[in-house]
This record gives C-alpha cells, structure tokens and sequence, in this order.
C-alpha cells in the first residue's frame, strides 16, 4: 500500500499531524507526506471541489492546513548614498565656507613670509650688513 493511499484513510486530525515535522528525543523528524506530495492532495483537493473538507479515503484540504501567508513590510527604498548623505554633506560644505575667510588669510600670511626679501626691505632687515 502506497504512502498515499495510507495517507487518505487517515483522520482529519491524523493528516494534518502527517504533514507537519515533528519533535522526536530532542530531534526533528520530516513529516510523514512530502512537500510534494501535500501540494499534489491541495491540487486534487482544489480539482475535485473538496476544499474545506476531508472525507477519509476520498481526502479534501482544510483552511487550517495552508501556510500562514507572510506579512511583508514596506520600508522606503535605501537610495543612492550621495543622496542618503546629503543633508551631512551640505552642513559640512557650509561650515567649511563659514572657515574660509580665515584659512585664506592664513595661507595669503605664509605665502607673503616664505618668500625671500627684496631691495630696501632686505638692506633694512640685515643683522649684520658688513
């Protein structure tokens, strides 16, 4: 005799225990009918008009027995992350133009010092001229 034939004969309650796995000695034992198989019995069930019944030996589906539907939720898309970051970007641009005005005269200030005197600027400023 076939898995499904032994399978039709059971109880409402017997079937739906077949399908699911179950805690055996602390280990997981597979169901008793295949993923395959339960999705051929819905099938048939569907088919045959038998939804929402079970008669042994003829089978039919439950609603009990359909896999909760998962529950998806909608988050806003990531973006790119020049987008994502631009809020940050435009406070740290803004605050190094508030700086700039003094980073200019500092640069202008080393500029003017590292070049080397010239003419009365030079004779004026020796320690030592003889």
């Amino acid at each position: 005799m076939s898995g499904m034939q032994r399978f039709l004969r059971l109880s409402a309650v017997e079937a739906e225990a077949a399908m699911k796995p179950r805690l055996v000695d602390g280990k997981w034992k597979q169901p008793l009918i295949s993923g395959r198989k339960i999705a051929m019995v819905k099938k048939h069930a569907t088919r045959e008009g038998l939804m929402g019944t079970w008669e042994e030996g003829k089978g039919g589906w439950l609603e009990t027995w359909d896999r909760p539907q998962k529950h998806h939720v909608m988050r806003p898309l990531k973006g790119h992350k020049n987008q994502r970051n631009e809020f940050e970007r435009v406070k740290k641009v803004q605050a190094a133009l508030a700086a700039m005005p003094t980073k200019i005269a500092e640069h202008k200030k080393a500029v003017k010092q590292a070049k080397p005197l010239k003419g009365l600027d030079k004779w004026l400023n020796e320690k030592d001229p003889y």
